[in-house]
């Protein structure tokens, strides 16, 4: 990490909009992330996209050699609504309950 690179948040969980989740959209509603100064933050979707576009990562997961999977902007694979996504898709983190 670059001295002034800051922390990154560490994804605990996301939540999905049910409602069309079954017709296969995924539509991130919130995500919950274990921050660098050890609190939690509850993110809505458009407050975690503009954090992104600010500098901030969302670490999904790391692979203990530095490579670092990010939740990241995208497009909902069945319509054009902006949402977050994760590459590859079966990283995405467990929803929260």
């Amino acid at each position: 990490m670059g001295v002034d690179e800051v922390p990154p948040y560490a994804v605990a969980c996301l939540e999905l909009d049910t409602r069309l989740e079954f017709a296969g959209h995924q539509h991130v509603t919130f995500i919950e992330t274990r921050d660098p100064d050890g609190g939690r933050t509850r993110w809505s979707c458009v407050q975690a996209i503009s954090a992104i576009r600010d500098g901030e990562r969302f670490v999904v997961a790391e692979d203990g050699h530095g490579k670092l999977t990010l939740l990241e902007p995208g497009l909902c694979p069945q319509c054009p609504f902006a949402t977050l996504l994760v590459d590859p898709p079966e990283a995405r983190p467990a929803p929260c309950g």
